[in-house]
């Protein structure tokens, strides 16, 4: 009996300790791969249609998705016939677009992006709300500019109606005042 308990222990220690391997992975590097891009090309402006992993992905911080799913420096290599001092590159989506300009060496410029019927920030539309109850938000467009990956001026511009009434929001979400100019 002894025999036997110490062999389906030996069995379970073996099975165990083999199944404890860990499996380590190679490093994986995402750039730009032109075959699988919708692309269209102007001059030197191009234009990708963006592909988010979920709904409000871009929008939600167009700079940032850039940087993280576009390598510039991959698509200069590409691209490049000596012949460009600056490319235009616009990423679109359903609800609007990242205009990037970037120079010669691929670094980023400027920017501006537009973007309408987003999901706001959760304090603009905390302010929306304590500033309007009762009203109903039936647009928005959000549109920002700036330099770099620095953002200079951004506006949020939010339609709301009540009843027969409709006015329209414009919110900076850098200052604490809103205006408000009514379509009565």
């Amino acid at each position: 009996m002894k025999t036997l308990i110490f062999s389906l222990l030996l069995v379970a220690v073996t099975t165990f300790s083999q199944a404890q391997e860990i499996t380590e992975l190679e490093e994986a590097k995402v750039g730009f791969a032109p075959l699988d891009s919708k692309i269209t090309r102007d001059g030197d402006s191009f234009t990708y249609k963006v592909n988010e992993s979920y709904s409000g992905e871009f929008s939600k911080d167009a700079i940032g998705f850039m940087k993280a799913n576009f390598d510039i420096q991959n698509f200069i290599a590409q691209f490049d016939e000596g012949e460009y001092n600056s490319y235009a590159v616009t990423l679109t989506s359903s609800k609007g677009f990242l205009s990037a300009d970037f120079d010669e060496e691929g670094n980023l410029v400027k920017t501006y992006q537009k973007f309408k019927d987003i999901v706001l920030p959760l304090d603009v539309r905390r302010e929306v709300y304590m500033a309007n109850k009762g009203w109903t938000m039936t647009k928005n467009k959000y549109v920002a500019s700036g330099r770099g990956d620095l953002i200079e001026k951004e506006d949020y511009k939010i339609k709301l109606e009540k009843g027969n009434q409709s006015k329209t929001m414009k919110l900076d979400p850098r200052e604490a005042r809103t205006s408000v100019a009514s379509n009565d």
